[in-house]
């Protein structure tokens, strides 16, 4: 870090002998480099000041963690022992047998979770001892005779006991427990624990003593504490930790270190002191403990430890990292020690029995530095965006004027607005710029007006000129004109395709199912390939099955016989037997009944019709071409058409495509369309302006071809003059009268009639919906309707079902009245509610 402040030193000193003799720069660039440079240095040594405090706290709190642990690690090992003389004192209180040994064993294990490893009762005379070994789950006793062939020899406990008080509770240090089992699968086996001992003297009421109890309980209960809290199980545990090596181990007053924390998941791991005594020499081993270690006398630090334990004092000892002692490379090796206490009696005073040690080897001083130089890094970068952000809203207010004027120009011609610029007087230069502006701005206006002016007037002439339609239109493709069906006007290819389909249907014998929206010339569509086929010179017969309702359809399908109903009066052959030979075209065919569409089906399959009347069948050679502007399939799932039937009409599908998709046709289309409506209504030639067709042209036609048939006949018959201009298109929705608000019943609608130079109003006690009014001015007009006729009237393509409704609807009110049967079927205006003349 010196290396890295005397560099940056150095480029500043650097710089600032630059820009003594550079006076070119702009006035920002030169504040950014008189400040940035000093604020930076200012940050890294503040820095460097913040760090070595922060190191400081944070070692300090760094030991005061290890203290706590060595703490809270000895109080847990020193509770441990205490339970253990409780237990044992508890056992002094019950009378000694067998019995009651194994009882204790047994309801202790259940009760603490884990079991002693010895429970015995020495006697004076071998002979009268019991001595239980407990191994896993099980309770062992050791014969009587073997019982002084157990080392540590228990009869050593009674004259040990003889040195204490009568009350007191012995504790062994940790040793090794041989027991000889000469009984069931042990037999012949020794077994060895690494166990401390708990005794404790019973005497006779006459003060002589009977005899000693004896607890022993495994040193790895001691080992697993020293690894709970060294693990983040820890009761004590409260964040985690840097990853470094972190370890308890325990050492007795001679300097002996017995054994160390391990992993939890290594319970069954012998004790051992190998991660402890690294880095350490001295003596490897010792009687009964064979991996215990005893560093050699050089070792100061940890001398002076056991020193401490010797007195009853917790310490802590700091190491620096070298590659010595207990650093291993660290960076900080903090110990902490404290001593374990045992109260042998009641009037007794603890004695430090053995000492804990944790070795907390910690780089959070260092990574402490790391993070540091970080935070200065970012508060640098921030402080430098901060004197960058104060240099440029100073630089700014300095030249604010200027740069204000150059952002009114820019966005001039960004927004292609051209105003004049309106700015606070500051200075006469730039009052003089801005004026000088406004002036070329002022002129630029009065020439892009003089310039609109022109364009306008272009544009309305070339919208009065005439538009060219299809005889001036050179072919754009001739490959597109290799498939000629005259009956289909219109080129490009969504209309190629369709005339393609339209001669690969003709060229085949089978039945096809025509499928487009309203409008789109699915009759046409039909004539076309009826035309194109070899059945073209044979009839083709064209049926509504929307306009008939199911008895009639199927009369006009069929046929009957004389006498076959009380209205047969002849013989009729019906549709199939008139289209014998030819084509028969059914339209509306998603309308038809259950009824009609199981008796279409019995046709098509067995291709023979029975009038009714008749008990003969007869042999139809049909080809049958079906059209729907709805979905079929939609229908077959909702169950209102047979799935069988569906499938077979459906052998050759042709779509009729909407004017929307081919609006390149429309100038072809309208051009048909004049010459139609010419000479229908007996007027010379009616041409479209340039305007008018563009209108056309980006209408929507959802009425598609029929739409733009009925619109050129309107203007056609409406024009006065040789010119469709843009105002003689009235589309549809221009033409929809706005809607009434329902808290204003109508009085008075007015509806068109040709022949009346008054229009007729509808009575004012009469409710309809805005079809019916629409419809009204020819039940005036004609004074009878059909639905088909209503259909036409309202437009729109809106279903049959709809049209029915609504007739049904007026004859319910009394305004029509319903007349015939069939196709026959007409509807009457009542006499009362014509209009006077």
């Amino acid at each position: 870090m010196l290396r890295l402040v005397r560099y940056l030193d150095d480029a500043f000193k650097l710089a600032w002998f630059d820009l003594a003799n550079v006076r070119s720069f702009h006035i920002r660039t030169k504040l950014l480099m008189a400040l940035i440079p000093s604020t930076v240095l200012i940050l890294i040594v503040t820095g460097f000041v913040t760090n070595w405090y922060s190191k400081q706290f944070l070692n300090e709190a760094v030991e005061r963690s290890v203290r706590i642990q060595a703490l809270a690690v000895a109080h847990e090992v020193s509770g441990f022992l205490n339970l253990c003389q409780e237990d044992l004192l508890e056992l002094a209180q019950l009378p000694v047998s067998a019995t009651s040994l194994e009882q204790f064993w047994a309801v202790h294990q259940h009760m603490r979770g884990w079991s002693y490893t010895e429970v015995a009762f020495i006697a004076p005379t071998a002979d009268n001892s019991i001595f239980f070994v407990g191994i896993g789950e099980k309770l062992v006793q050791v014969p009587r005779s073997e019982v002084s062939f157990i080392r540590p020899s228990p009869s050593g406990v009674l004259a040990d006991l003889q040195n204490i008080g009568r009350e007191e509770v012995l504790i062994s240090p940790v040793v090794e427990g041989i027991y000889p089992l000469s009984s069931g699968k042990l037999l012949g086996r020794n077994t060895v624990r690494k166990i401390i001992r708990f005794a404790v003297m019973l005497w006779k009421p006459d003060g002589h003593p009977e005899g000693a109890l004896l607890l022993g309980v495994d040193a790895h209960r001691v080992r697993d504490i020293l690894s709970l809290y060294n693990s983040p199980q820890s009761p004590i545990f409260a964040y985690v930790r840097s990853p470094e090596v972190r370890y308890c181990y325990m050492f007795d007053k001679d300097g002996w270190i017995l054994f160390q924390s391990e992993e939890l998941d290594d319970h069954p791991k012998e004790l051992s002191s190998e991660t402890a005594r690294t880095g350490l020499s001295g003596v490897f081993g010792k009687p009964g403990l064979e991996r215990a270690f005893k560093p050699d006398i050089k070792h100061n630090d940890f001398w002076q430890m056991v020193s401490s334990l010797q007195s009853g004092q917790p310490g802590l000892i700091t190491i620096q990292s070298d590659d010595s002692g207990f650093s291993s490379g660290a960076y900080l090796v903090n110990i902490g020690y404290a001593p374990i206490r045992f109260k042998a009696g009641l009037d007794r005073k603890p004695d430090n029995y053995a000492g804990v040690a944790f070795v907390d080897r910690s780089r959070l001083g260092l990574w402490a530095g790391y993070r540091q130089v970080d935070v200065i890094f970012v508060v640098s970068l921030f402080t430098m965006i901060m004197i960058a952000f104060v240099i440029y809203v100073l630089s700014r207010v300095i030249t604010r004027p200027i740069f204000d004027l150059a952002a009114a120009v820019n966005h001039i011609q960004e927004t292609g607005e051209f105003k004049e610029i309106e700015l606070p007087n500051h200075d006469f230069e730039t009052n003089f710029l801005r004026f000088s502006i406004n002036n070329m701005i002022n002129t630029i206006k009065n020439q892009l007006e003089e310039i609109r002016l022109k364009d306008v007037s272009i544009q309305k002439v070339t919208q009065e000129r005439p538009a060219i339609l299809e005889e001036d239109r050179p072919p754009t493709n001739t490959l597109l004109l290799a498939h000629d069906v005259g009956d289909i006007i219109g080129s490009g290819p969504v209309i190629e395709s369709l005339k393609v389909e339209i001669l690969k249907a003709a060229s085949v014998d089978a039945d096809v199912l025509i499928i487009g929206e309203t409008g789109t010339g699915k009759q046409l569509t039909a004539e076309a390939v009826h035309k194109y086929s070899v059945r073209a010179s044979k009839a083709f017969i064209s049926i509504n099955c929307g306009a008939l309702d199911e008895n009639l359809l199927l009369d006009s399908l069929f046929g009957h016989t004389k006498g076959a109903f009380t209205e047969a009066k002849t013989d009729r052959k019906g549709a199939f037997l008139a289209a014998h030979g030819g084509t028969l075209f059914l339209d509306e065919i998603g309308t038809a009944s259950p009824k009609v569409q199981q008796a279409l089906l019995r046709t098509l399959s067995i291709r023979k019709v029975t009038p009714l009347g008749s008990d003969r069948e007869f042999d139809v050679d049909v080809r049958v071409i079906t059209a729907t502007n709805e979905d079929l399939k939609e229908l077959v799932d909702k169950g209102r058409f047979r799935e069988d039937l569906y499938y077979r009409l459906n052998v050759i599908t042709i779509r009729t495509p909407a004017l929307r998709d081919h609006k390149e046709n429309i100038p072809t289309l309208a051009n048909h369309f004049l010459r139609q409506a010419c000479i229908r209504m007996e007027k010379e030639y009616v041409a479209l302006t340039q305007g008018a067709l563009e209108k056309l042209l980006i209408h929507i036609w959802p009425g598609n071809v029929r739409e733009l048939k009925n619109c050129i006949i309107r203007a056609v018959a409406m024009v006065e003059g040789q010119l469709i201009y843009i105002n003689d298109i009235r589309l549809e929705e221009e033409r929809t009268p706005p809607a009434v608000e329902p808290s204003h019943p109508p009085t008075e609608v007015f509806v068109s009639s040709p022949s009346a130079e008054e229009r007729p109003s509808i009575p004012p006690d009469l409710v309809l919906n805005e079809r019916q009014k629409k419809a009204f001015s020819i039940f005036l007009e004609k004074g009878e309707i059909t639905r088909v006729e209503y259909q036409q009237a309202v437009g729109n393509g809106f279903p049959s079902r709809t049209a029915l409704n609504d007739l049904q609807d007026m004859v319910k009110k009394g305004i029509l009245k319903r007349t015939g049967h069939g196709p026959a079927t007409r509807y009457c205006l009542v006499k009362e509610i014509e209009p006077s003349t």
